[in-house]
C-alpha cells in the first residue's frame, strides 16, 4: 500500500471516531462558573450507554461542593439528580464518573459552591456510538477453552446417559447399546452445532445492525471554479441524510432522524479549513456562504499547489457540532495576489519551535516550559504576543474569541479547532443554555480581551507523533498566524491521581 492510499485509510477511519473535530473526541472547557473560574476536561465514551469521566478544576478556589449532571439536549424527563465530584488531591482538581444514556447532543452541567455563593456552567458534549469495542484476545481464547470443554462435556454425558442409563449396577453395556450411545452422542453434536451456527447468524446479525447505527459525519465533495476574476472553492454536502432533510416520508421509510437546522457559531454557518498534506506547510482559514445550506462557496485565496484535507467545522440547532472531512488537489496557482479579505486567512512556512514573527514584527512565543508533551496529558498551549517593542501585544477580537488556534497530526488523524474557552462550540452552549433555561447565556469571551497580550487554549494531545499547531490572532483589522511544531511522547505511566481518568494518564515520562 503506498503512502498516500494509507494516509487516506487512515483519515477515513479516524472520522468515525468523532463528532466535531477528527480523531480528538474529548470535551475541555474553561470559562466562568457563576463567581468561579473552571476548567472542565469531560472524557467522552466510544459507546453509548458509556460512562464520562468529568474532571474539573476550580482556579485559585477551594470550594465546598463540586456536582455534575449530564442531560440530552431534547430530554423530556426530568433531569436527574447531580453526582458529587470527590477532590482528586491535585491543583483543585475533582472528578466523577456519570453514565451517558442516550447518543446525540448532551450536555454536563458542572455546579460549584464555596465562600462566593454557587454558580453553575453549562459544557456542550456530543456523544454517538463512534466504535465497536474490541473483544480481548486473552479472554476469546479462555472463552473458546471453556466452550470446547462443555460441547465435549454434554456430548459424553448424553451418549453415557443413552449407553448405559437403563443398565443395572454392574453390567457392561453390549454393542447395541455402545452403538446406540455413539448414534445420540453423533445427534448431540449435530444439534449443538445447529445451535451454535444459528447463535453465530444472530450474533453477526446484530453486530452488523450495530455498526450500520456508528455515527459517521456528512458524506462531502469539494471542487473548484475558475471565474474571469477569482477562483471559487466549493464544498456541497452529498449526504442523503441531509439533502432530504425535509422529505419526512423519505426519512420515515429509510429510518432516519431528521437533522435539526445549522447555527452560526461566531457568526459563521461553517468554519472551513484547508491543510496541505505534504509538510503541513500551508493552512487556509475560510468561512464559505451559502443559500441552502447543502452548497458552501468561498474565493480560494491562493496556495502550493498539492493535496489538501479539507475540514468543515458546522453547528446544528440541536448544539450537536460536527466536522466534514474531505480531500482536495489543489493545482499550481501562480503568484499570490495579497492576503485574503475579512477574517479569512492563510498561512504558508514551517513551524517554529518557540517563538514566530508575525508580518509587522510582532512576535508569538510559545510559553512551553520544560515539562515534555505527552499524550492525555494536559498542554501546555499557552502563548505571549509582544510588539516589536517588547511591549504586550495588542489584539482585536477575531470572530468574537480573543485568538483561534488550529492543532493537527502530521498524518492527518488529529484536527482540532481550539479557542481559549477550550474544544466546545459556543452556538452549542448558547443553544443548551436557551433549551434548559437555566441561567443567562455566557458571556463570549472577546468581551474581556487579554491586556497583557497571554492566550491559552485548554487542550491534550491524543495520541502521540508530530503536531502543528496554528495561532490566529486579529490585529489592526488584519488576521496574523504563526506555527509551532510539538513532538508529543507515548503514555509511560499511570498517575495515582484521577486513575479513571485520562486527563492524568501520565505523571512522568
Amino acid at each position: 500500500m503506498t503512502a498516500r492510499p494509507l494516509r487516506i485509510g487512515s483519515l477515513l477511519a479516524l472520522v468515525l471516531l468523532c463528532t466535531a473535530h477528527v480523531g480528538s473526541p474529548d470535551v475541555w472547557y474553561e470559562g466562568d462558573a457563576g463567581p468561579y473560574h473552571v476548567i472542565v476536561y469531560v472524557r467522552v465514551p466510544g459507546v453509548v450507554p458509556g460512562i464520562a469521566d468529568i474532571n474539573v478544576q476550580v482556579v485559585g478556589e477551594q470550594p465546598k461542593q463540586v456536582t455534575a449532571v449530564v442531560n440530552l439536549f431534547d430530554a423530556t424527563a426530568g433531569t436527574p439528580p447531580p453526582d458529587i465530584a470527590k477532590s482528586s488531591g491535585a491543583d483543585g482538581w475533582y472528578a466523577t464518573r456519570l453514565w451517558i444514556m442516550s447518543p446525540g447532543s448532551n450536555s454536563v452541567t458542572v455546579g460549584v459552591k464555596g465562600s462566593r455563593g454557587e454558580g453553575s456552567v453549562i459544557v456542550p458534549v456530543a456523544a454517538v456510538e463512534s466504535r465497536r469495542l474490541p473483544f480481548e484476545r486473552a479472554l476469546a481464547y479462555t472463552l473458546i477453552g471453556v466452550g470446547i470443554v462443555l460441547f465435549a462435556g454434554i456430548v459424553t454425558i448424553a451418549g453415557a446417559a443413552a449407553r448405559e442409563a437403563g443398565l443395572p449396577p454392574g453390567e457392561t453395556a453390549d454393542a447395541g447399546r455402545v452403538r446406540t450411545g455413539r448414534l445420540v452422542m453423533l445427534g448431540t453434536a449435530l444439534s449443538l452445532g445447529l445451535l451454535l451456527w444459528g447463535g453465530k447468524r444472530w450474533w453477526d446479525a446484530q453486530d452488523a445492525a450495530f455498526q450500520t447505527q456508528l455515527y459517521r459525519p456528512f458524506s462531502v465533495a469539494a471542487s473548484i471554479e475558475r471565474t474571469d476574476s477569482a477562483r471559487l472553492f466549493h464544498l456541497t454536502i452529498t449526504d442523503s441524510s441531509w439533502i432530504m432533510r425535509g422529505d419526512s416520508v423519505w426519512l420515515r421509510e429509510h429510518d432516519i432522524t431528521q437533522w435539526s437546522a445549522l447555527v452560526p457559531d461566531h457568526g459563521k454557518l461553517m468554519h472551513l479549513f484547508l491543510i496541505r498534506e505534504e509538510g503541513m506547510g500551508a493552512i487556509a482559514h475560510l468561512h464559505p456562504t451559502t443559500d441552502d445550506s447543502v452548497h458552501f462557496t468561498s474565493p480560494l485565496p491562493t496556495l502550493p499547489a498539492g493535496r489538501y484535507s479539507v475540514y468543515g467545522d458546522i453547528v446544528h440547532a440541536s448544539g450537536f457540532a460536527k466536522t466534514l472531512v474531505t480531500e482536495i488537489d489543489l493545482p499550481d496557482m501562480g503568484p499570490a495576489k495579497g492576503a485574503p479579505a475579512g477574517n479569512d486567512a492563510i498561512y504558508v512556512g514551517g513551524g517554529k519551535s518557540e517563538i514566530d514573527t508575525l508580518a509587522d514584527g510582532a512576535t508569538i512565543r510559545w510559553t512551553r516550559g520544560t515539562t515534555p508533551l505527552i499524550e492525555g496529558r494536559p498542554a501546555p498551549l499557552s502563548f505571549d504576543v509582544r510588539e516589536a517593542d517588547g511591549s504586550p501585544g495588542k489584539l482585536e477580537p477575531y470572530l468574537g474569541m480573543p485568538a483561534h488556534a488550529v492543532v493537527s497530526r502530521d498524518d492527518g488523524s488529529v484536527f482540532i479547532h481550539l479557542h481559549t474557552m477550550g474544544t466546545v462550540s459556543t452556538a452549542s452552549q448558547q443553544m443548551f443554555v436557551q433549551q434548559q433555561g437555566t441561567m443567562a447565556p455566557p458571556a463570549m469571551p472577546a468581551m474581556s480581551m487579554p491586556v497583557d497580550g497571554r492566550l491559552t487554549f485548554p487542550y491534550a494531545f491524543p495520541k502521540p507523533g508530530r503536531y502543528r499547531i496554528w495561532v490566529q490572532v486579529k490585529r489592526k483589522e488584519r488576521i496574523e498566524t504563526a506555527a509551532f511544531d510539538a513532538d508529543v511522547g507515548y503514555l509511560r505511566a499511570v498517575s495515582t491521581i484521577f486513575r479513571s481518568s485520562a486527563l492524568t494518564r501520565a505523571s512522568s515520562a
